[in-house]
């Protein structure tokens, strides 16, 4: 036997033991991995059961054919899920650790709600969908309605997001009584707050500064007598703020 045919009986005989060792791992993790239990954490929005059966995992008969990896798959593939980790715990135990997205706002578009994440991803609002207390950007201009994945190119929903971000950054106090954002078709642009009785009427252009003013008023009136009179905050005139104020009628009672 010559040299060269020595080498390639070695080759051959290594290969094989590695396809050994290979299948002998393999069906030991089959084994270990043989799953019964699914347990499912991280979730906010929505019920663990509600997850299950979007991924098609309600069915405990069928885990025998799973993979950590098709677990994996199909949480992912649901709109509210950024990422979910995946873990065998042992004894027939799988662990799923899932990441939703962050969600910042609520667009009313066409009658109908959709949730706009910190990317400006566009989610439909899901029945049953649980805490989703967050700002309204209402009547935003809207051009391309049909296309409903991303707001990165529309002005309205990022100026508006912009806002919110903004406002929730510098103040969450203030961010906690934000009900919406106005966009008004793409003119004056009005805030509402649950904690006050009046709109803010932001115009258009320089938003986050006048946003800064905003808060640093809001922070100087906060629980004083004259917010009980007042029935609008204009910051519509570069470098000036108008406070609307009630007059008293000779009736006692105040008008505009």
């Amino acid at each position: 036997m010559n040299k060269k045919q020595k080498i390639f009986n070695l080759i051959i005989m290594i290969g094989i033991i590695s396809l050994m060792i290979y299948l002998s791992f393999s069906l030991n993790e089959t084994i270990q991995q043989k799953i019964e239990i699914i347990s499912l954490e991280g979730n906010i929005h929505l019920t663990k059961e509600q997850y299950f059966e979007f991924a098609n995992l309600t069915d405990r008969n069928s885990y025998s054919r799973l993979t950590l990896q098709i677990i994996k798959d199909r949480i992912e593939k649901h709109p509210y899920v950024k990422n979910a980790n995946v873990v065998y715990d042992g004894n027939g135990k799988v662990s799923i650790e899932i990441e939703e997205k962050d969600f910042e706002s609520i667009v009313l578009l066409e009658n109908q709600q959709f949730i706009i994440t910190n990317r400006l991803q566009i989610l439909p609002v899901l029945q049953k969908t649980q805490k989703i207390d967050y700002p309204i950007i209402s009547n935003p201009n809207w051009q391309n309605e049909k296309e409903l994945l991303s707001a990165k190119n529309n002005l309205d929903v990022v100026t508006a997001s912009k806002i919110i971000s903004g406002i929730k950054l510098l103040n969450p106090e203030l961010y906690d009584g934000l009900s919406s954002v106005e966009m008004q078709n793409g003119g004056d642009i009005v805030l509402y707050f649950s904690s006050m009785d009046y709109p803010v009427v932001l115009g258009r252009g320089s938003e986050i500064k006048k946003i800064v003013y905003f808060n640093n008023l809001w922070t100087f009136l906060k629980g004083k007598q004259i917010n009980g009179i007042m029935n609008q905050i204009d910051l519509r005139f570069s470098g000036h703020i108008y406070l609307g104020i009630q007059e008293a009628s000779s009736e006692g009672e105040t008008k505009s």
